[in-house]
């Protein structure tokens, strides 16, 4: 009898989870700042949706853009990952 509760448990928290997280997807997106980025790629690895992309900017600086705002769901693996604070999460409508 306990595990079927235990497994219960574990169902409810991963429904309770992903409605919390499709929420966050629709209301936030992740911005990059270009001063902080240094173009480790770290942030590129971590992106499950590859929804970020390495470009070469105006005086041969990479960085990495949000290429692909619809593909972000706003996970912060990426944030997670990166260790210059160049990426954090801001509201669509911006």
């Amino acid at each position: 009898m306990n595990t079927y509760t235990i497994i219960a448990g574990v169902m409810s928290l991963i429904i309770i989870l992903s409605y919390f997280r499709n929420k966050r997807a629709k209301n936030k997106v992740i911005h990059v700042i270009d001063n902080n980025c240094t173009g480790c790629r770290r942030c590129l690895k971590k992106c499950r949706h590859k929804a970020l992309e390495m470009v070469n900017g105006e005086t041969s600086n990479r960085h990495v853009i949000l290429k692909h705002p619809e593909k972000c769901t706003a996970c912060k693996d990426c944030i997670i990952a990166c260790k210059f604070n160049a990426l954090e999460l801001v509201d669509r409508k911006q």
